[in-house]
């Protein structure tokens, strides 16, 4: 048998038939795959809509538990255990799948003896599902951190068996949230080969209207045992030490980003003896599990919450979280090893404090070009770049040519004016046109730097309407660039358009054209680099 399709049921009578005409319909041979459906004690019609479909299918399978366990897991653990598949393909009562899924699926695992295998998602009905892990096209053998994977945790994959049941690997009772995490994680992290195909519509995610899950309320503890064991397992896997910091750090964002926790804290949607709970499991999870590295890895916005969790004081977490939506520039203090940090200070009779925080995530930017002279030799290009927060900052500027391509990075470092937060630069094409791999769009950019601390703009879409651009001799006033000036009369004419094409550039013997331009998707600036003959 190859594979096995596990789909745990309960009150799916009204979406069932379209999960099951999307495994009859499959093109694997229905001798080649088991369906097994696990009834959790449903008090609809569950059970008859899979007995009607048995007497036509005899790859399809019914498992009645005498005990409702209150959720998937239990059943997806019977189905593990009464697997006679290779592999195991877990489905949603109410989603469906599409009708190559079984043998792509089952052809990529067995060329790439894959662990863990999946596909593209699909949303219906207005269901969101993850999709950055596809854009890289097919990946034989992907990277949790590399390609996303810390964001793909559902568990609508299919498992190698042998591979699950050598790890015990199985969904837990108690992990009553984040159940799907824990057992795709531990899998991921003792997975020697993870599969991603992104050439076909695998996996259908259904959204229905009665989904209230995320409303629903668990106590602290509850919530805490899915995510606790997620980072124990990482933290006692064969990985390399780094890497465990670094998918430590990765999935401590994706959690701070996407659980219930900071709603729970920082909404009224808990009482305040809720919260107090809550912070204090949060500061049990902190203590086991995060160190001062994890934190430095963490994006700002989420440093206050971890370092005032870890003091377990909800007043000083609730105020100073309200003081961050005031933040100004007169608060930062300084700019250190590419934090921003602000001074905040509360004093009353039963709450006081005077700390730093980090708040990159609130500094702000805005760009613009001033002037644009494009010639046949160079080209200058001068603006504005403010940073909300550091205006009281010593901020040095680059302007960076990033070849679109090859992702090569030239940095111009001399900036004509010192005033704060303007720029000016004057570049020789030959500064980035060097040989043949330099031909190819190169895009600009400005970076503010200030003591490892970075923020990059693109440049050219917020501009001035009235720009000058030079060819050759002359200097002509239009609203874009020029593509064409001709001779007549010893006058010039300009033809305003989006783009200028310079004379040859000569850089070690050979010619070059360069032309300048506004992309057609975001109207920013760009130069063309082209070989010639």
């Amino acid at each position: 048998m190859k594979i096995t399709v596990a789909i745990p049921i309960y009150n799916a009578e009204r979406h069932l038939n379209v999960t099951l005409d999307s495994l009859v319909n499959q093109t694997m041979d229905s001798s080649e795959f088991e369906v097994i459906c696990v009834n959790d004690v449903s008090t609809d019609n569950s059970t008859k809509v899979v007995e009607s479909y048995m007497e036509s299918h005899n790859n399809i399978k019914l498992i009645n538990r005498t005990e409702n366990s209150g959720g998937p897991m239990l059943p997806r653990n019977d189905a593990i255990n009464a697997a006679k598949g290779e592999y195991i393909l877990f489905l949603d009562n109410d989603d469906f799948i599409g009708e190559e899924t079984l043998e792509r699926f089952y052809k990529s695992a067995i060329e790439n003896n894959s662990d863990v295998i999946f596909g593209k998602y699909v949303g219906v009905n207005g269901r969101n599902v993850p999709q950055s892990m596809f854009k890289y096209g097919n990946l034989p053998r992907a990277e949790i951190l590399e390609h996303n994977l810390v964001f793909s945790l559902a568990p609508h994959k299919m498992f190698k068996v042998n591979f699950i049941r050598k790890y015990d690997i199985r969904f837990h009772k108690e992990a009553v949230v984040g159940e799907d995490q824990l057992f795709v994680m531990q899998s991921f992290v003792n997975a020697k080969v993870i599969t991603v195909l992104s050439d076909y519509e695998y996996y259908y995610v259904v959204k229905r209207g009665d989904e209230n899950l995320s409303l629903k309320y668990f106590p602290a503890k509850n919530f805490y045992y899915s995510f606790n064991n997620i980072m124990k397992s990482i933290e006692e896997s064969e990985l390399s030490p780094l890497y465990k910091t670094e998918l430590s750090a990765a999935f401590l964002n994706r959690f701070l980003h996407a659980s219930r926790l900071r709603s729970y804290l920082l909404t009224k949607r808990l009482t305040t003896e809720q919260k107090i709970e809550w912070l204090s499991e949060t500061k049990r999870f902190i203590d086991n599990h995060v160190n001062d590295e994890l934190i430095n890895l963490l994006p700002s916005r989420f440093h206050y919450l971890v370092l005032i969790a870890q003091e377990n004081d909800l007043h000083k977490l609730l105020m100073v979280h309200k003081q961050m939506d005031k933040v100004s520039p007169n608060q930062v203090t300084r700019v250190e090893n590419g934090w921003i940090c602000a001074r905040f200070k509360y004093s009353r009779k039963h709450l006081a404090y005077n700390d730093e925080y980090s708040v990159n995530h609130l500094n702000k930017s805005d760009v613009f070009v001033n002037n644009i002279v494009v010639g046949d030799t160079h080209f200058e290009i001068c603006g504005q770049f403010y940073q909300s927060l550091l205006i009281n900052m010593d901020v040095k500027h680059e302007l960076i040519l990033v070849h679109r391509s090859s992702g090569i990075e030239k940095r111009i470092k001399n900036n004509l004016l010192k005033e704060s937060g303007q720029f000016s630069f004057k570049v020789d094409y030959r500064d980035f046109v060097i040989d043949e791999k330099s031909s190819g769009p190169w895009d600009v950019f400005i970076e503010g730097i200030i003591d490892e601390y970075t923020k990059r703009r693109r440049l050219g879409q917020a501009r001035s309407n009235d720009l000058k651009t030079r060819h050759q001799e002359g200097i002509h006033e239009a609203k874009g660039f020029i593509d064409k000036i001709t001779q007549s009369n010893k006058e010039r004419e300009a033809v305003p358009k989006k783009e200028i094409m310079t004379e040859p550039i000569h850089s070690f013997g050979k010619k070059y054209t360069v032309k300048a331009y506004f992309t057609k998707n975001h109207d920013n600036l760009s130069f063309d680099v082209k070989l010639t003959k």
